[in-house]
Order: structure tokens, then C-alpha cells, then sequence
């Protein structure tokens, strides 16, 4: 399967609270249209984030990024880019849309890192004369002197939200802005929102991780650190399942920022928990193959909500030994699974919300169970005194 093929289940989070959407009137947005130079300047004088780890989840060709700057050149509209100021970082942004136009002119100009830095442009329609030209090239040479005038002027709409209330906000923003055919992952926009030591730690975990590869069908980085949400989901029903409201995107920012601040306590132990997910996919992957794991029968759609409950009683030791083991009778298992009504709508209608995801992770530990029959922990639903109800759990940690 090519890299780009892999495709994954949309999910809907559940309806935001009104106390978290009643703050969003509190945020100002402005806009103002920002010279290519300008731009620039912001990116080389770091203003703008754009660092490397950005850098390399880098998901456009060079002829993609070529015909960019033959657009910017011609002086042809550049759709706008959507900055968010950092929390009490005046000045300081993270990019909700744009990344990838930003980080071509960062390349081009010869201000980034890696191999497609100062790029030689390719794929051009129009401007045929600048093929294999680069930006040096064009500054060194006074004929090209009106072709980098019209680069540096041209204008690019510039959309920047200050004072934004919450992170929910900001994903509120992110997902509208992404609604075309390409649609973006929560996760860049996480590890710009909840910088620390865990962030940068899971993205390098999923760089060098080839269980994640594996299943991805990858072998480079996601362009849209899905193979970074892939761990830290896993993370997060592990260590803080009983703290779900039923907003997965809350539930991810919340696991990141817990483990960013505790780093120093958790580190060993976060070890140890990536550990027990890397001997979980290998099982699985023996059990199921690499191109239907976590797929319904026929499909090529990666669904992330059957994953997170098959990994969360694969991660335990004695569970994918007695999984191992009876495989068959696990590939019944999914199969009956399947077939289940309430499992069935678990995994495909609200995925995010409790009352699904307590059915996934129940059907599935109680099938378990009794396939291979093995004392299993499941989680329970605990109801609450407003009505609602919360998830608990205390079998693995």
C-alpha cells in the first residue's frame, strides 16, 4: 500500500458545553494583509513557529511547493494564513492554516532545515525560464531584479487571533478552517498549543517508531502526526480513562499538558507504557495482518476507535499472551464483535462520546474474557449526581 493511501475514520467529538463555548465571544480577531517580505521576517526572526520538528512533517513535493512560488511571482491571490498569539507571548504565533505555504517560503528563501532547503524550483506551468532556478540564483543575477520585487510584494492576507479563550476554541477554528479534501490532524495543532517535554518526546517516539510505521504503512513521519495521536490516545485511555468527558480533542490536550508538567516523575514510566503499546501492535498485527487490523471486512479505512480498544487490553502482558496464543478465537471474537449491533454503532455514530466508548472498551475486555477465558478487568459506567455518567477503570494501573 503507497503511504498516502491510508486512510482513516472521520470522528465527530461530542457537543461542546455552553460554558466552554460562552467564552468565545471574548477572543478578537483581526486581519491585515502582510507583504511576502514581511512574512519572511516573521518566520526568520522566529516569530512565527515554524520549528523544526514542524519542519519535518513536511508534506508537500517540491513541484508542489515549486508551483507556489511561481503563483506568489506571478503576483496571483495566495489564500490566507491564520495565526493564533501565543498565551502571554505577545507577538509570538502558532500556525492554525498555512503551514505548508509558510515553511515554502522559509525553504526557498534558504532560512530552513533538511533537504528541501533552498530548493531549486521545479514544476512550473508558466514561468518555464525559472525551472532549476533558486532564490540565491535570482538575487545574484540583476535580470531576475523585478521577479523578486513581485515576490517580496505580493500580499498575503494575514488572519491573527488574540486574547482566544480556551483550546477548544482554537480546535473549533482549526476544523473549520480544514474542510476541503485535506483535512488537517488536531494533533499539529496540539503540539504547538501544549508545548513541553512529553510533546517533543512523543514526536520523536513516533519519528523513530516503526511499530508506528507499520501501522500506518508508512516509512517517514505523517505529514499530519496522526502516528503522534495514534500513542498519545493510547496514552491517554491508560493512564487517565477515567477523566474522559466524552471531547477526545480535550481528553489529548489534557493528557499532554498532565504528562508536560510531570515529565520528570512519569518519564520511566511512559517508557515502559510505549513499550507495552509497541509488544500490543506486534501481537496484533500477528493476529490480524497489517492491512485489516482495526478495519471492517473490505475496508482500508484505519478506525482509530476500534484501535484504541483493541490496544488497551493488548498493552497488558498476560491479556496478548492468552491473545497470542488463541488467535483464532480472537479473529471470531472481532468477527462477532462486529456483527453487534451496539459494538457496531460504538465504533461508527459518536465515537467520542462515554456511552460509545465505555461500549467498545466493554464489549470487547467481556468477549475477551470469555474467549479466552481470562480473568479480565473491564471498565465499569459509574453514573453521577447531575446525571451524567463517567468511565472508570483500575486494572492496569
Amino acid at each position: 500500500m503507497a503511504e498516502a493511501d491510508l486512510e482513516f475514520v472521520d470522528e465527530d467529538d461530542a457537543v461542546l458545553d455552553p460554558k466552554d463555548t460562552a467564552s468565545f465571544s471574548e477572543a478578537v480577531l483581526y486581519s491585515s494583509d502582510w507583504t511576502v517580505q514581511t512574512v519572511i521576517s516573521q518566520l526568520t526572526n522566529k516569530n512565527i513557529d515554524m520549528s523544526p520538528r514542524f519542519q519535518r512533517r513536511d508534506a508537500w513535493s517540491i513541484g508542489g511547493k515549486g508551483r507556489f512560488i511561481e503563483s506568489v511571482i506571478l503576483g496571483f491571490p495566495i489564500p490566507q494564513i491564520v495565526l493564533a498569539e501565543k498565551k502571554n507571548q505577545r507577538g509570538q504565533f502558532i500556525v492554525l492554516d498555512g503551514k505548508q505555504r509558510l515553511l515554502s517560503l522559509l525553504q526557498f528563501t534558504g532560512n530552513a532545515e533538511g533537504a528541501k532547503n533552498a530548493f531549486r524550483l521545479s514544476g512550473l506551468e508558466v514561468r518555464t525560464d525559472l525551472i532549476r532556478k533558486n532564490f540565491s540564483q535570482l538575487e545574484k543575477d540583476p535580470a531576475r531584479r523585478d521577479d523578486l520585487n513581485a515576490f517580496f510584494n505580493n500580499t498575503i492576507r494575514t488572519v491573527v487571533i488574540r486574547n482566544w479563550p480556551n483550546t477548544n476554541f482554537l480546535h473549533t477554528v482549526f476544523l473549520r478552517l480544514n474542510t476541503g479534501s485535506v483535512k488537517l490532524s488536531p494533533q499539529e495543532l496540539r503540539q504547538a498549543m501544549v508545548p513541553g517535554p512529553f510533546s517533543d518526546f512523543i514526536d520523536d517516539t513516533a519519528i523513530a517508531s516503526v511499530h508506528v510505521q507499520r501501522l500506518m504503512s508508512r516509512t517517514t513521519p505523517d505529514p499530519r502526526m496522526r502516528d503522534v495521536e495514534l500513542i498519545v490516545r493510547y496514552l491517554a485511555y491508560r493512564r487517565f480513562l477515567p477523566g474522559y468527558s466524552g471531547r477526545m480533542k480535550e481528553f489529548l490536550d489534557n493528557t499532554c499538558m498532565a504528562l508536560n508538567e510531570t515529565w520528570e516523575k512519569v518519564q520511566v514510566s511512559v517508557g515502559l507504557d510505549i513499550e507495552q503499546f509497541n509488544a500490543a501492535v506486534d501481537v496484533l498485527m500477528d493476529i490480524f495482518g497489517d492491512d485489516t487490523l482495526a478495519r471492517k471486512p473490505g475496508s482500508r479505512s484505519f478506525n482509530r476507535a476500534i484501535f484504541d480498544a483493541l490496544v488497551f487490553y493488548a498493552a497488558d502482558y498476560e491479556i496478548r499472551t492468552a491473545m497470542a496464543a488463541n488467535a483464532e478465537k480472537v479473529r471470531q471474537l472481532y468477527t462477532s464483535c462486529l456483527a453487534d449491533a451496539s459494538f457496531s454503532e460504538a465504533i461508527e455514530s459518536d465515537t467520542a462520546g462515554i456511552p460509545h466508548t465505555f461500549d467498545r472498551l466493554s464489549i470487547w475486555g467481556v468477549g475477551l474474557r470469555a474467549a479466552l477465558q481470562q480473568d479480565i478487568k473491564v471498565p465499569a459506567l459509574e453514573p453521577r449526581k447531575d446525571g451524567s455518567s463517567r468511565i472508570t477503570f483500575d486494572g492496569f494501573h
